[in-house]
Parts: C-alpha cells; structure tokens; sequence
C-alpha cells in the first residue's frame, strides 16, 4: 500500500511496530481503517517520563528489575526512579539490561561485552516476554485515549506486530522473538496467532522511515544507490540500496547487509575500564562511585562530546570529593579530550572499516549515505563520519526527523509500503544428502570408503552438498527455488525432514559438509507432511521398499524465510505446507 494510498481492507485493523533496542525501545502505531489514508504515529508517553519536558518522548530504557523470586518489580522509565533504585537496593533486585545482545548470533561474549547478570531461572525469552508485556500495556493506554483507538483495542485478534531486529539475525532469533510474544499472552500460539507477527530488518525499517519523511528526489533517483547506516544503542546496521523505481518507490539491495557490535553501550563499556584504571588507587575508584560516573557519562558526558582538544567532565558525588593527583576536584574528573575520543575510536574504525565494505560489495557507486538511530546523535560522531564520507567522495546526511525512532516507525512502513522487492542472499544454502556414486569421478574415488549400498539397492555417498541459492544472488520476494528431492524408507512414512545447510566459507561451488567443516552448519530442519498413500512401493536389492519423489520449494526473499514441499500425482502438482524449525546454530 504505496504511502498516500487509502487502506483497502474490510476490516479496522491496528498495527504496532516494536523497536526492542539494547539501550532505549520504542514502539509505533497505525489504525488501518478501509477507505482512510493510514498514518503512522508513536507512542510518546511512558510511565516514569511525566511532565512537560518528557511529552514528546518516543523511548523508554530497555531495562527490568527483578526480586528474588523472579517477579517483575518495575520497568523503563519507572525503573530510575528514587523510589525504585532504593528498593531495589535495600531489597537486593536484580537488574536486567542489554538483554537484547543475548539474542545476538555467536554470542555478545567474543565481542567484548560484559552483560548484566539475570537470574539463573530467568530466560531471554522471559525477560522479552515481561518487557513485551509492559510495552503492550503502555501501548494500550495512550492509544485509548482516542475513541477509535478503544474500538480497534476491543478486537485484539485484530492487532498485527512488526517487530524489528538487527540486520545480522535471522531464522533462530525470530523464533525466540515470536515464542516471547506469546508468552506475553500477545497472540494464541496458533497458526493464525503466528501470522500476526511480521519481522523487519533494522535496516529496512530505516530506509522505510527515511523515505516516508520525506527524501529528496535528487536522493531517489533510478540507479541511485544509497546506504543506511543505523547507529544503535548495541548494533550499527549498515544497508545499501539500489533505486528502480522512483514514483511508489522501489528498491533492491545492492550489497548484503552488515550488523556491527559497535554501539553506543561499546563506548559505556570502554568508559568504565578506563575508569577503572584511572582511579586505580583512589579512594574514589569503588564501584560505586564508578558507577555513578558512567552514568553521568552514559547521560551528559558522551552525548555533548564533540571536541578532542577541550577538557571533558564527569560529574559525581558531592563538592567534598577531592583527589587532585587523580584529577578529582569537588566532585568533577577532569579529563583529557583525547581520552575520551579514544573511548569513541573503536567503535568509529569499524563503522569506517564496514562502510567501505559496503561500497566496494555494492554493484554502482554509492551516492548518498543516511545516518540514523540514537548514537548518531552524538556530535563526535557525526563529524567523524562526515569527516570520512567526504575523504571518499560520499555525501552523508543526518534527516532532520528524530531518527531514533526510525526502527519502530520505519517498521509500520515496512509493513504497509514494502519498498524493498529483491535481498542479496548473505551465505549459500542448500540441503546435505546423499548422491548415488559415480566411480570415474575422482572426488568420488577419494571417498569410495564412505560408499554404502542403500535400501534401493544403488551404491551412494553420503554427506553430499546440493546448492540451492548461492552467496550474492538477488533474490525477489516471491522467488521460489526448488530443489529435486527423493526419500526412499521401508515403510511409508508420511513426515519428511529437509536438512538446510548454509555455508559461509570462500569456496564458490561447495560440494561435500565434511569439507571446510568449520563454514558449515545447519541453518533449520524443514518438516512436511506427504502422506504414506503418496509413496510408491518397490523392490530393490535389498528387497521391498518405499519412495517419494518431491521438491523442496524455498523462498528466501523475504525477512522470514519460507519453505514448501511439492509433488507430481496424475499430472498435477501437490503443494504441502511445511514447518521451520531453527536449530540457533547461525539461522
């Protein structure tokens, strides 16, 4: 539904777009009503960010306090609040924060970050599930207010969720998200249920936002081709873009995407090392008057840094905190600007570092790059990135819209415009089977040891790899391909499971999964029901048996990969739904 266009449903719908970010969330709405233009809104007010100077907030802290017994005590905004940081103090509750990163593929630890410890029976699905549930529960309040929002609000099997994630997730963190809403009782965990939720990349929802507030035309021009850089508060999503089409705007990726762990919580994290090591000796070097640093820090210091050559200052305790040796003086730590430019450069070198990347991936010159999120409010690292965009020839701009509401509004946009129409497959996928042996192949030759007779009487080996997209292929949304399949049994079974692989290694023609080992893994399991009166009964070596010819149909040309199984009978072609199942390998 081109923006401008009115909703040509039957039905009053509403749509929430959920932005669960490391540091602050937010969340979007629409009310899709049939003959009315949609319009995407936010959510600007939160328990906790009362009164005249926090109406126009969008964000809350992705933060949770949890007792001993695992109960929810408080959330966001309402979780700063005196009344709640001395309880939680007094009565020992556990914080929960940054728990996004522990959804993050191969794990936050190899990157450097230390994550906040959660209880031990507290899941990440949990804790998702209790924040999803509270930003429900806001959502429902503010949209109430308007008397069409207590009318959408009273049919919730009307209510459809966009949630977005990191350009580096996939299958498995899908899954997790999806079970997390319905734990939060958000949706029946039906098949209908299920379908009320959709997945955007953070990338995507940003392109979607930034167009919808309105780009230049000079920047939509065909065959222009355009990155995203969305700087978050854990990841830095980097996507690039070419333009087909200019009116009811159409694009395709121009290069695979790229997810970063260099954030605005990676320069907290250097922050409080350097600390650490500063005031190694002081008696202000306690973790308690650390902390209190890099929260002033994290609030006051980092967002107004923007030049190396002036002293910066970290506020904390009172006027009677002095340690002049240490830098110390009535309660402000004087510090160096390149110190703290430091704390900023690794983060800087690899935005740099992918940017590049993404250049040299896309298939034309880059013309434009649109930096959004909420650590690209941050003056230091604007002008950086300016700085290194015009080294390269590359115009970067900022919208003027706040951007760090991009991923929740850009969500909805996602979802109603779908600008978007064909992705760069990122790794090469296929199935891991075996093929009947060959003897005057030499690769056969060398694996003759491995040959066995199957229940069909033919000579095979095993552990074969059968492409079905390979790395860099544009793929359309509604792109099927398909893989010829045979399942050969004793007894006709009527539930058949496909072994997707993927595999992210040099080689341009993978042929066997025990080969380079370590760049293959499982990406899911497809399971398809065929029925057992579809087999056709045999007779081989080995005596009776049972087999099934088939397609495996995929379509990876959406956010949510998709799969069927199909078949010939009587001239006609059978189609069979089939089930997903991520084994969180690398999906």
């Amino acid at each position: 539904m081109p923006q401008g266009k009115p909703y040509a449903g039957t039905i009053r719908k509403l749509v929430l777009g959920i932005d669960i970010g490391t540091t602050y969330s937010g969340v979007s709405y629409c009310i899709l009503t049939p003959g009315e233009v949609p319009k995407v809104l936010s959510v600007t007010r939160f328990p906790g960010q009362e009164g005249e100077n926090r109406l126009r907030d969008t964000k809350i802290p992705s933060i949770l306090y949890y007792d001993g017994r695992g109960n929810v005590r408080a959330v966001g905004a309402e979780a700063l609040v005196d009344d709640n940081t001395i309880m939680a103090e007094q009565e020992g509750w556990t914080l929960a924060e940054w728990f996004k990163l522990r959804l993050q593929p191969d794990g936050p630890q190899a990157n450097g970050s230390s994550l906040a410890r959660v209880l031990a029976h507290k899941s990440i699905i949990n804790i998702y599930a209790d924040y999803l549930t509270y930003l429900f529960r806001c959502a429902k309040v503010f949209i109430s207010d308007q008397p069409i929002g207590r009318q959408v609000l009273e049919s919730e099997a009307n209510i459809d969720f966009v949630l977005s994630h990191p350009n580096g997730w996939g299958g498995d963190q899908q899954r997790q998200m999806r079970l997390a809403v319905i734990k939060a009782g958000l949706i029946p965990d039906t098949p209908d249920g299920h379908a009320r939720v959709h997945f955007v990349t953070e990338g995507e929802a940003s392109l979607h936002f930034c167009i919808a507030n309105g780009l230049t035309e000079d920047v939509l021009e065909v065959d222009n081709h355009i990155m995203i850089v969305d700087a978050g508060g854990g990841t830095v999503d980097l996507s690039t873009y070419k333009v087909l089409r200019s009116s009811s705007v159409n694009v395709v990726e121009s290069s695979a995407p790229d997810c970063l762990l260099h954030g605005s919580k990676f320069v907290n994290d250097r922050a409080r090392v350097f600390l650490q090591e500063t005031l190694e000796g002081s008696r202000f070097g306690k973790d308690d008057d650390i902390n209190e640093m890099v929260k002033y820090f994290e609030s006051n210091t980092k967002p107004t840094f923007r030049d190396p050559g002036k002293v910066s200052y970290i506020k904390f305790g009172g006027r009677d905190s002095t340690d002049v040796p240490h830098g110390i003086k009535k309660g402000v730590l004087s510090l160096p600007g390149v110190d703290i430019e430091r704390l900023f450069e690794p983060s800087v070198t690899a935005i740099k570092g992918a940017i590049r990347a993404q250049a040299r991936l896309a298939t034309g010159r880059i013309s434009r790059i649109l930096l959004v999120g909420g650590f690209a409010n941050s003056p230091y690292l604007r002008s950086r990135l300016q700085d290194f965009a015009e080294s390269e020839g590359i115009p970067l701009f900022c919208p003027n819209s706040q951007t760090s509401k991009a991923a929740a509004e850009g969500s909805l946009w996602y979802h109603l415009d779908r600008s978007v129409s064909a992705r760069i497959a990122k790794y090469t996928f296929g199935t891991s089977g075996c093929i009947n042996f060959i003897p005057f192949l030499p690769d056969h030759m060398k694996r003759m040891e491995k040959a066995f007779v199957g229940i069909d009487g033919d000579v095979s080996l095993p552990n074969a790899f059968a492409p079905i997209v390979s790395r860099g292929t544009l793929v359309t949304e509604d792109q099927e391909f398909r893989v010829s399949m045979s399942h050969n049994s004793s007894s006709p079974d009527s539930r058949i499971t496909l072994r997707i692989m993927s595999y992210k290694g040099a080689q341009e023609r993978p042929r066997w999964v025990d080969e380079d080992t370590e760049n293959f893994s499982t990406h899911c399991l497809v399971h398809a029901e065929l029925g057992s009166k579809s087999y056709e009964q045999r007779v081989g070596m080995r005596g009776e048996y049972y087999t099934k010819e088939y397609k495996a149909v995929i379509l990876f040309g959406l956010t949510e990969m998709k799969a069927l199984i199909s078949w010939e009978s009587d001239g006609q072609e059978h189609r069979s739904p089939a089930t997903l199942v991520f084994e969180g390998a690398d999906a």
